[in-house]
């Protein structure tokens, strides 16, 4: 009986491992067998602006130099010495400023010497006039010949031409005179001074003395390709045309002001293939100045409720060989959907959008990078301030 009872109990030892031993099997089974939860992926984060709408300027890039209505090189008219300077270099002169005086004695006595022939021959002149008269009647009575009579005459005449020079080498003189005494002809800003005092300067064929420019007006002078060319004419013709100029200095615009297109011109540049426009801008400050760079904007008419976004919101695609413009939107339940796009004029850091959006949806500027249709996507705000709410 002992012997029996030993052999059962081993009997159920090993039916109680061999069912432990299935019991585990099946567990590691159907832990194998059933499947991991899946992960949610998390909202791309994305920077996006909303497309706004507003008038826009369409205008033509350019890039030009400024220049001086009046560019004028002082000289001497005269021959003499300079004996007087009557302004510091780079003084702003009004027309009829005086610049310098040229030593005037030689042409003031030559003056006074043409005025006293002129009273010379004045008195020559009475004095065959009378002789004349005296003869005249003399020849009625046949005293005296009529050859006699017509030398009389003649020395009236000789006369009356010598007055006549007299008075010319008189207003020569007053001429020569006054180019003793140079004067700005124009309103303007003077450069520096050539010559100094105590030299000698000859009459028209010396040196330069003095460069005087125009500085308010300025012209601006630039160039628009030739394929604007008709662009510009039709806009031309429809009123006149403003022109934005802008200074850059250290990589900022430091000076900006409108200007009005004066002409084009009548040829087309054949080795550039461009075109020389010529506009005008008031500078009453004097904060332009004349040789300067400048960038050029040529508005050629205002598009109203112009829709537009930032230029770096927009992508280009390519379908069967075919470029497109298409831009990522960000839809009200933060999906994202690729939206094709006819892109207009570039105005600064923004693009006009033609067709394809609508003002106020929301374009992702920054994030494009592996963002796919219908993407759950958030986004970011500017360091410093709150989150979109959209």
């Amino acid at each position: 009986m002992i012997k029996t009872g030993n052999a059962l109990m081993k009997i159920v030892k090993y039916v109680f491992w061999i069912g432990l031993v299935l019991v585990v099997t099946l567990f590691i089974v159907k832990s194998c067998g059933r499947k991991p939860p899946e992960k949610k992926i998390p909202p791309k984060m994305v920077k996006a602006a909303k497309a706004e709408q507003q008038d826009a300027d369409i205008f033509i890039e350019s890039f030009g130099n400024l220049y001086s209505p009046n560019d004028v090189n002082i000289m001497s008219q005269v021959t003499g010495e300079i004996k007087e300077v009557h302004f510091k270099d780079g003084d702003i002169v009004k027309k009829g400023d005086m610049l310098f005086t040229i030593d005037p004695s030689q042409y003031k006595a030559t003056l006074d010497k043409a005025e006293a022939q002129l009273i010379q021959d004045l008195a020559n002149l009475k004095l065959n006039k009378d002789t004349l008269e005296r003869n005249r009647k003399l020849l009625a009575k046949e005293l005296i010949s009529q050859q006699s009579f017509e030398q009389y005459e003649t020395n009236v005449t000789g006369s009356e031409a010598t007055i006549k020079l007299d008075n010319a080498n008189i207003d020569l003189a007053k001429i020569n005179l006054a180019y003793c005494y140079i004067a700005s002809p124009i309103d303007g800003t003077c450069g520096k001074r050539q010559v100094d005092p105590g030299n000698i300067v000859m009459a028209n064929s010396g040196p330069t003395l003095v460069n005087i420019k125009t500085i308010d007006p300025l012209y601006v002078d630039f160039t628009v390709p030739e394929r604007d060319l008709d662009g510009v004419r039709e806009a031309m013709a429809k009123g006149q045309l403003r022109v934005i100029i802008a200074i850059e200095r250290a990589g900022a615009v430091a000076n900006s002001r409108e200007g009005i297109l004066h002409f084009v011109d009548n040829s087309v540049d054949n080795t550039t293939g461009t075109i020389l426009l010529r506009a005008s801008v008031d500078n009453g400050d004097f904060a332009l100045w004349s040789g300067q760079f400048a960038n050029v904007r040529l508005v050629l008419r205002k598009e109203k409720d112009a829709v537009l976004i930032p230029y770096e919101a927009m992508q280009v695609g390519q379908d069967q060989g075919v470029l497109y413009n298409y831009v990522f939107v960000v839809t009200p339940d933060n999906k994202s959907e690729i939206r094709k796009i006819t892109a207009g004029n570039k105005i600064d850091d923004h693009v006009i959008v033609k067709e394809g959006l609508k003002a106020g949806e929301y374009v992702v500027t920054a994030g494009q990078m592996g963002l796919r249709p219908g993407a759950d996507v958030e986004i970011a705000a500017p360091q410093g301030e709150t989150k979109v709410n959209k």
